[in-house]
């Protein structure tokens, strides 16, 4: 029954979309908008095939993949110790929780100088663009989860003879993957967010680089090419992820 509800669910979603791209078509065809402002995603899609080799765009999304891939990995790795932590130990709580919400509102599109003075123009400093994107909503969501436990159940686990670090993760870890498990798809999505940011920093590839250089040349189709690619991309590896904690995680935990 699940899985049929969860096919069903993705088939609606494929009919949102599709009408969307429905509607944005018609209106560049019949005027609505302008094509030279907002071309159709046909024209885009077409144009950008044309003008944009397949192989160049097949190495800008493998590239932004690996840059993604590495940022949220650091991020999920940081986030959930540090949020565990921090919902489990009072004192470390204390400490981290008024720094995380000090920094939580900064955007990282604000981090990209001193990302480039502390680490150069390389791909660490793109990398860790990438890193605050998607950290703050996972460790947010890891602290968040551990703090709403239900005392009762660790008063239940404790007459069981549970203590110290068998109590926290045979129970209070689990108990909060709901949580983690919605900070990890948040992550996952702001990591593509901050993508065009993070290639900023002298990127010569990607497809934040691609939507960038297009600008530079005026080629409008291959901007909004890029935009949607990047949707695409997202939309895809997302269902994935939400797969994999399914499978790992629980069915009932994912979102």
């Amino acid at each position: 029954m699940t899985g049929s509800v969860r096919w069903q669910d993705a088939a609606l979603g494929v009919i949102g979309t599709g009408s969307l791209f429905v509607l944005w078509e018609l209106a560049s065809r019949l005027g609505f908008v302008s094509p030279n402002v907002f071309p159709a995603p046909t024209t885009a899609i077409i144009g950008t095939l044309r003008t944009v080799p397949l192989l160049d765009i097949l190495g800008h999304v493998g590239t932004s993949l690996l840059r993604i891939i590495w940022g949220f990995a650091l991020g999920v790795a940081a986030g959930t110790v540090i949020g565990i932590a921090s919902g489990w130990y009072r004192a470390f709580g204390v400490l981290t929780k008024p720094v995380i919400e000090l920094l939580r509102p900064i955007p990282p599109l604000a981090w990209i100088p001193m990302a480039i003075i502390w680490f150069g123009l390389g791909e660490p400093s793109k990398v860790f663009v990438i890193f605050l994107g998607a950290f703050f909503p996972i460790v947010t969501s890891a602290y968040k989860g551990m703090t709403g436990i239900d005392p009762a159940l660790l008063r239940a686990a404790q007459t069981m003879g549970l203590r110290g670090p068998k109590l926290l993760f045979r129970v209070a870890v689990p108990a909060a993957m709901p949580d983690l498990a919605t900070g990890i798809r948040i992550g996952w999505g702001l990591s593509f967010g901050v993508l065009v940011a993070a290639e900023l920093i002298a990127a010569d590839q990607g497809m934040g680089f691609m939507i960038m250089n297009a600008r530079q040349l005026g080629q409008v189709g291959v901007i909004v090419f890029g935009i949607i690619l990047i949707g695409v991309m997202n939309l895809i590896t997302d269902y994935f992820i939400g797969a994999v904690i399914r499978r790992r995680i629980g069915r009932w935990h994912a979102v």
